[in-house]
C-alpha cells in the first residue's frame, strides 16, 4: 500500500525559492512543476521547462530552485520499492507526461482526501496515488529524436483510441490520414513509431479480441459476430480468425465453453 505522508496541490513558494535536502527526505517525493526550474541531479544542473515531473527516491539528494516563480504540486509517500517499480516511472530524473490536466485532477483529489476525515481515507489515498502513477506511466513523453513527433503524438493517441473503440467501422486509410493531416507514407511511419504496430494489424487485433469475447456467448451467431467486428462476411471472418488463433470460430467457442464447464480443480 502507498502511505501518504504529506501532499499539496498547485502551491506557491516565494519567487526564486530553493529546496535543498542533501540527504534526501526519507520518503519518496513526487513533484509536478508548473514553471521552469533549475535542478541539480547526480551532480549535473538541468533546466526544466513547464510541466516537468520528478520522482525522488528516499535517500536521493534534492536540490531545485525556481528560475523565477515557484509553483508545484507534490506528494511525500512511502511504499516498497519493488511495488513502485511496476509502474516503470523514471526515478531521480525529469520526465514530461502529455496530459497534465489528468495529473492535476488527481493531485487535487489526493489533497482533498488528505485533508478529509472520511471513512477509508488511507485506502482512497492509496487508490488515487496508484491512479496518478498509472496516468504518468501511460503518458510519458515518447523518446523520439524529432520534436515534431512529440507534437503530433497526442493526436495519434486520440485517433488510435477511436480506431480501437470503433473497430467494427469500415475505416479507410484516406480517412485516417485526413484526421491527422498527413500523407499516407507519413501516417504509417508515425503510427508504427508511436505504437510499434501497423494500423492495419492494430485494428485486426482489436477485432479479434472483440470476436473472442462475443464467441463466449453460445447464442451468438457466427454471422452476427462477423458483422459486429467489422468483417464483410462470415467466411472472411472465419479465415482471419483461424489465421490469428489457429482455430475456427466454432472450435474456439467449443474450447471456451468446455473450459467454463470444466474448471481446473487444482487449488
Amino acid at each position: 500500500m502507498f502511505l501518504v505522508d504529506y501532499c499539496d496541490y498547485s502551491c506557491y513558494n516565494r519567487d526564486n525559492d530553493r529546496i535543498y535536502r542533501p540527504n534526501g527526505l526519507g520518503f519518496y517525493l513526487f513533484l509536478r512543476f508548473y514553471k521552469p526550474m533549475k535542478i541539480v541531479l547526480n551532480h549535473s544542473t538541468v533546466f526544466s521547462r513547464p510541466g516537468a515531473c520528478l520522482l525522488y527516491t528516499p535517500e536521493q539528494p534534492q536540490d531545485y530552485v525556481a528560475i523565477r516563480e515557484f509553483q508545484n504540486s507534490y506528494v511525500h509517500f512511502s511504499v516498497e520499492h519493488s511495488f513502485l517499480s511496476d509502474y516503470q516511472l523514471p526515478q531521480n530524473e525529469i520526465f514530461y507526461p502529455h496530459n497534465l490536466k489528468e495529473i492535476d485532477q488527481l493531485f487535487c483529489k489526493l489533497q482533498a482526501e488528505f485533508l478529509s476525515q472520511s471513512k477509508l481515507k488511507l485506502e482512497m489515498m492509496d487508490a488515487l496515488l496508484r491512479q496518478l502513477f498509472v496516468e504518468c506511466s501511460r503518458q510519458l513523453e515518447p523518446t523520439h529524436p524529432l520534436e515534431e513527433l512529440g507534437a503530433v503524438y497526442p493526436t495519434f493517441r486520440k485517433l488510435r483510441l477511436m480506431l480501437l473503440m470503433q473497430c467494427e467501422k469500415n475505416w479507410s486509410v484516406a480517412e485516417l490520414c485526413r484526421s491527422v493531416h498527413l500523407e499516407k507514407s507519413q501516417f504509417y511511419t508515425y503510427y508504427e513509431q508511436f505504437f510499434y504496430i501497423s494500423p492495419k494489424a492494430d485494428l485486426l487485433n482489436a477485432r479479434m479480441n472483440k470476436a473472442k469475447q462475443m464467441l463466449k456467448n453460445k447464442a451468438a451467431m457466427i454471422q452476427d459476430v462477423a458483422e459486429s467486428c467489422g468483417f464483410s462476411s462470415a467466411s472472411h471472418f472465419s479465415r482471419q480468425f483461424k489465421r490469428h488463433t489457429g482455430l475456427s470460430p466454432k472450435e474456439y467457442r467449443e474450447n471456451q465453453l468446455r473450459a467454463t464447464s470444466n474448471p481446473d480443480p487444482s487449488p
